[in-house]
């Protein structure tokens, strides 16, 4: 499992992170944490693109997403 912690960041840094992650792990469940919606939504949408499942939970303002 590989983690990406991108707290604080806006996008498209979250996303280009999760997509790195994604890339140089094939295969790997990629867990991603954001503290806002937006790069919620934009990670959620780049998983379906590529085909994979993705779930969000969300805790004290975090959305931890786990892909794959």
């Amino acid at each position: 499992m590989v983690t990406v912690d991108a707290k604080g960041l806006f996008c498209p840094e979250p996303l280009m992170m999760t997509q790195d992650a994604l890339k140089k792990n094939p295969g790997e469940q990629v867990v991603v944490e954001v503290d806002s919606a937006s790069p919620r939504d934009n990670i959620l949408r780049l998983a379906r693109r590529k085909k994979l499942n993705a779930t969000v939970d969300e805790k004290d303002g975090v959305f931890t997403i786990t892909i794959g």
